[in-house]
């Protein structure tokens, strides 16, 4: 983000003014419990989780339209409607607008924000209407901020919807939808299951469209979750499609191979993988502003397209001879195959649908 939009990153960093000289951001920065973080926790989770959100969903979004069968289909269309669900204080919601920047002209874009902390709900707003509003260029960006908390099974999200996007907009299903870092948040840890999340995409994503879902992964985490939530994620995908066989329209591009693998009953092959995920890191301003330091993270990211774009995507990820990187040990690059007796002749990230890398095995 520093160098993605170093306007708004002098701006984030200029928060920490407001807190006490001996806090402690980078243990209190955390989206562990947002729903009930105070303003000063709020304060710090924008400068130590902002600018990662922010750059993570500028390069996610930026893998998907980069791809022509995508960016044809939103270059296509006039008016984008978006449903962003948990969005804390707004670095995904902010990635995301920059990212349309990077690609489309002159469309209008309805951004459907829902977060359960108003305090962060209002901390977006201010920064959308004072740093991003009347300074975009290319398109016509809408926020429309709905004060709403996810509970286990999405119970009371669709009504809050109905109220403030469905009624108003005439919006039911959308262009693209989103879920950043809220799966093991404290309100719903251990309640909510992936597999309802994929119902509600699959229900309200239009055809020929994607969707994103982003999580942060932490082997060394105290909380189960942490260290399990890419594995209970493909479990889930698989019995959600095996439980919506006839009216599945959802399709999961990534992570290859691990959802090809479980797709296909082969899940032997995956015995003994501590998870898929990959890393980002971005370069942040510490406290006193005297020095700079590498913050990094380790994500997991499922990428959905739906409908007859779904199924023209999927048919490029059938090459059992890529190694797909699904995953860092100890700073190194774990590769893994669709078939694990197939030589590996050519790499590429198991999260990345851009061009093959090649390289000998």
């Amino acid at each position: 983000m520093r160098h993605l939009n170093p306007t708004l990153y002098e701006v984030i960093q200029e928060w920490a003014n407001d807190l006490p000289i001996d806090y402690e951001v980078q243990r209190e920065g955390n989206t562990r419990d947002n729903l009930h973080n105070s303003k000063e926790k709020i304060v710090a989770c924008l400068i130590e989780q902002f600018p990662m959100s922010y750059r993570q969903s500028y390069e996610v979004y930026s893998d998907l339209f980069n791809q022509s069968e995508i960016f044809s289909v939103y270059h296509s269309l006039d008016t984008i409607n978006v449903l962003a669900m948990a969005t804390g204080s707004g670095g995904d919601v902010f990635g995301l607008i920059h990212a349309f920047e990077k690609y489309f002209k002159g469309k209008t874009i309805h951004i459907f924000s829902v977060e359960g902390n108003e305090d962060a709900l209002q901390s977006q707003t201010n920064l959308f209407k004072r740093y991003i509003e009347g300074n975009l260029i290319a398109n016509k960006v809408q926020l429309v901020p709905i004060p709403a908390v996810i509970q286990p099974g999405l119970r009371g999200l669709k009504e809050e919807l109905k109220d403030r996007c469905f009624t108003p907009y005439g919006v039911e299903k959308f262009d693209l939808m989103h879920g950043f870092k809220w799966m093991n948040e404290k309100s719903i840890r251990g309640w909510f299951h992936p597999y309802h999340f994929y119902a509600f995409l699959n229900y309200h994503l239009l055809p020929d469209r994607v969707a994103v879902w982003l999580e942060t992964v932490d082997l060394k985490s105290q909380y189960q979750g942490d260290r399990s939530l890419s594995q209970r994620a493909i479990f889930d995908y698989v019995k959600y499609c095996h439980h919506f066989q006839e009216k599945n329209h959802l399709m999961a591009l990534t992570p290859t191979p691990c959802i090809a693998r479980h797709l296909s009953g082969k899940r032997k092959q995956c015995e003994g993988c501590l998870g898929c995920f990959d890393e980002i890191d971005t370069y942040v301003k510490s406290m006193d502003e005297r020095a700079n330091r590498w913050q990094g993270q380790s994500i997991f990211v499922m990428k959905f397209a739906s409908g007859p774009l779904g199924r023209e995507l999927s048919k490029y990820l059938q090459d059992e001879h890529v190694g797909y990187q699904t995953a860092f040990f100890n700073g190194q690059p774990h590769f893994c195959t669709l078939n694990s007796t197939k030589e590996m002749k050519k790499v590429a990230n198991a999260f990345v649908l851009g061009k093959l890398s090649k390289q000998e095995s």
